[in-house]
């Protein structure tokens, strides 16, 4: 079917009940997406339907099964790891659907799950339009932290114009990694600290509210992380990339702190702010005047630049900058979309 600017396609979320999948559906509506009709699934290890909030009012989420991919042309799977493997292990192999990958199944996850492995997939990096999409009826999305942390240092590279030489990265995760039930034990954990009640522990674990500390997952999260930033750049392991972590008390958002060093002297502050915040650049030069943290980046399409000092003075230069960016939406939903508008301009 097409409408008067284009073709017009039936579309399905799986597991829109997410945060992911809340704002895939908001990015959808946001960027006009041609959508004939809306398909809803879930993941959930339930043999019926759910009710879900949307719109005001409750909208019913059908179980996702083999062929549930058959009235669709686009899919985007939103939710958890082992779900979403779940479901392409039975997948219809002949659906006709190029569904969208944003939960991480082909990754491990740790600690580890009876019975969950990893389903592979090409993966494809929206923000460059010049490569071409993989074939097949699997794409996948880059660990959004991964996307964000090697198009700073691209630019910064440019930039400073020498290659880079090496990296430290440090991310503090927010609890919405874990999703809705997470945050809300989070909210719980603060009322309970200001009330002297006692603290609900049985989703994060620990206290998080106010608090810092180094879940399982950490190596996992990090080798994940610098192989996909090594890839992305096309960087082999010679080059020295570090990645530390720790999650945080911060509902959405990641704060990314990382100094990049070249074998160069590296431009004076002034300069690198020209270079990096041009216009069409999804950075965002953050007024330090405003003291813009994760909180800030919500919601936002920008990553937020916070704070940028070059290290100009030195034979081996040294750019650090501090950023926030949400995780559910630059390399998230608006990255899955803009996947999804590359692929209808070929149907």
């Amino acid at each position: 079917m097409r409408g008067p600017e284009g073709p017009r396609i039936p579309v399905a979320i799986v597991d829109p009940h997410t945060l992911l999948g809340r704002d895939v559906k908001a990015v959808l509506e946001e960027r006009a997406f041609p959508v004939t009709k809306l398909h809803l699934f879930h993941t959930q290890n339930v043999g019926s339907g759910l009710l879900a909030e949307g719109d005001d009012e409750a909208t019913y989420v059908a179980p996702v099964e083999p062929g549930a991919l058959d009235l669709s042309r686009i899919a985007f799977l939103c939710g958890s790891p082992e779900g979403t493997a779940r479901f392409l292990k039975t997948r219809s192999p002949s659906d006709g659907c190029i569904a969208i990958d944003l939960s991480g199944a082909a990754a491990p996850v740790a600690p580890p799950v009876p019975g969950y492995a990893p389903v592979p997939g090409p993966f494809v990096v929206p923000e460059d339009d010049t490569a071409p999409l993989p074939p097949g009826g699997l794409l996948r999305l880059h660990d959004p932290t991964a996307v964000v942390v090697a198009d700073l240092l691209k630019r910064l590279s440019t930039a400073a114009g020498s290659p880079l030489a090496g990296a430290t990265v440090a991310v503090d995760r927010p609890v919405s990694e874990l999703g809705k039930a997470a945050l809300s034990e989070l909210f719980e954990q603060a009322l309970a600290l200001a009330t002297f009640r006692p603290i609900p522990k049985e989703i994060l674990g620990t206290q998080v509210a106010f608090n810092m500390h180094v879940p399982a997952d950490t190596p996992a999260y990090e080798a994940r992380v610098e192989r996909e930033i090594r890839t992305l750049l096309g960087a082999d392991g010679e080059l020295p990339l570090t990645i530390l972590s720790v999650r945080g008390g911060t509902f959405h958002g990641h704060l990314i702190r990382i100094e990049a060093r070249f074998s160069t002297p590296v431009p004076d502050e002034a300069t690198l702010r020209a270079a990096l915040f041009q216009k069409g650049s999804p950075l965002e030069d953050v007024d330090p005047e405003n003291l813009s943290g994760p909180v800030e980046s919500a919601a936002r399409d920008e990553t937020l630049v916070l704070r940028i000092a070059s290290h100009s003075g030195e034979a081996r230069g040294r750019i650090t900058i501090t950023a926030a960016s949400d995780h559910l939406r630059r390399a998230g939903a608006l990255a899955a979309v803009k996947t999804a508008e590359r692929l209808l301009a070929k149907l």
